[in-house]
């Protein structure tokens, strides 16, 4: 995730399509079952960003719904909620109330609470009463954690029996067409995203099957899962040139001698003459207690 905030938020207004167009439908669908067996259903979205899970779940969920978007940028969560209340206005939603922390639509019998709290997740119980809900969602989370981080979030959650969705789990990217220097790229892209940090090296793509084994581990159980593939096709142009960004800013701290430069100026004329696809594969889970 990059640290700049108007590049972060530019970032997340431009890939939110492409992680509603990911989701797998299979594991969504567990998701929804699970929450039409509470209302009203309260909900944690960690790692909230521009409140884009929200915005893309909440018309499928029980008329009556509590959220709590945890974001740890304050500026990211301030465009959350102004993105909000554009989404309220937009479908048709009464705003009851609009504060800087706090927000409620209604819409006939549709009520839609929302909390918005500046915050690290990974202090989850220690900011939220966790026992008030029944599910946590993120998206695009698990592969910037440590085991370690991911396995405190995963007890914290099942102590207090929440259910938890994390979609949009990295697991690998592919370009097409296949150039010769592209798996040299990519398997420095990757093992910067599992750089040593100050809490420890990061995931990245091994997320997916860390997660797998963990969540069967604390939970008991096998969690749902599916593939959930961005698709980006030539006339994805602003995607594209996220992606190429992103892995020229990172590569060279890896691997030096790569000429990442030279091989991202030749992904751009092959852009530029609209012949370039990127498929980056993903995984979502779902997995709750089997007394939630």
């Amino acid at each position: 995730m990059p640290t700049d905030t108007q590049f972060a938020n530019d970032w997340l207004e431009e890939r939110n399509r492409f992680d509603e167009a990911a989701r797998n439908p299979t594991v969504e669908a567990a998701f929804l079952r699970f929450a039409q067996e509470h209302a009203p259903f309260n909900i944690i979205d960690i790692g909230a960003g521009n409140g884009g899970v929200f915005t893309y779940l909440s018309p499928k969920l029980p008329t009556e719904q509590n959220w709590t978007l945890v974001e740890l940028n304050p500026t990211l969560l301030k465009r959350a909620r102004q993105r909000l209340l554009l989404w309220a206005n937009g479908n048709g939603y009464t705003v009851e109330k609009d504060e800087q922390d706090y927000l409620l639509f209604t819409r006939q019998a549709r009520r839609l609470s929302i909390q918005l709290r500046q915050g690290s997740f990974l202090k989850l119980n220690q900011i939220l009463p966790l026992e008030a809900y029944h599910a946590v969602t993120a998206s695009a989370v698990a592969d910037l954690l440590s085991r370690d981080m991911l396995e405190d979030l995963l007890q914290q959650l099942h102590r207090q029996q929440l259910a938890f969705y994390p979609t949009l789990n990295y697991q690998s990217m592919r370009y097409l067409p296949a150039k010769p220097q592209d798996e040299a790229m990519i398997e420095a892209y990757e093992r910067h995203m599992q750089r040593q940090q100050n809490f420890g090296r990061a995931l990245g793509p091994s997320c997916t099957t860390v997660l797998r084994e963990l969540g069967t581990e604390i939970y008991g159980t096998s969690p749902v899962e599916g593939s959930s593939p961005w698709v980006l096709r030539p006339t994805d142009i602003a995607m594209h040139r996220h992606m190429l960004a992103f892995m020229e800013k990172s590569i060279p701290e890896i691997a030096p001698k790569l000429d990442v430069t030279g091989w991202a100026d030749h992904k751009r004329q092959l852009l530029q003459s609209q012949q370039l696809h990127l498929n980056v594969e993903h995984t979502d889970f779902f997995i709750a207690s089997s007394h939630a």
